[in-house]
């Protein structure tokens, strides 16, 4: 008999029998201010088997900017706390705070300014390798 499926409840410290995970270093050549650090709670990653996949879950992180080239992922994200400015290729930006949702979809290119810590509820649909 299969594991039944099940509703997941999101709560903004990760779920209380494992937490988040440790803070790390965020190192890679998009990172163009500050020195940041994040950490995640993974709700649900769905199966490695079909073709894309599913992964719910929180993440925090302390500020820094990043500049994003080709987004490898489709991403639906809510802020919970904090805030983030997107700055598309054109200059248009818009900013995400607290209570705000948005997408971010395959491909985009811009700049992620986040200039104080931030914690969003995110839910990726990744056709690739399955990290985030």
């Amino acid at each position: 008999m299969s594991e039944a499926t099940r509703v997941i409840r999101l709560t903004p410290d990760g779920d209380p029998a494992n937490g988040m995970t440790p803070w790390e270093t965020i190192s890679h050549d998009g990172v163009v201010v500050g020195e940041p650090k994040d950490r995640r709670h993974r709700f649900y990653i769905g199966d490695r088997l079909r073709p894309g996949q599913v992964r719910v879950g929180l993440w925090e992180a302390t500020a820094y900017t990043e500049k994003i080239e080709n987004y490898p992922k489709d991403e639906f994200m809510h802020v919970i706390e904090g805030s983030v400015t997107i700055v598309e290729e054109d200059g248009r930006e818009k900013t995400f705070a607290k209570g705000d949702s948005f997408f971010m979809p395959s491909g985009f290119t811009g700049l992620w300014k986040q200039e104080e810590k931030m914690k969003k509820y995110f839910m990726v649909f990744d056709a690739s390798d399955g990290g985030d």
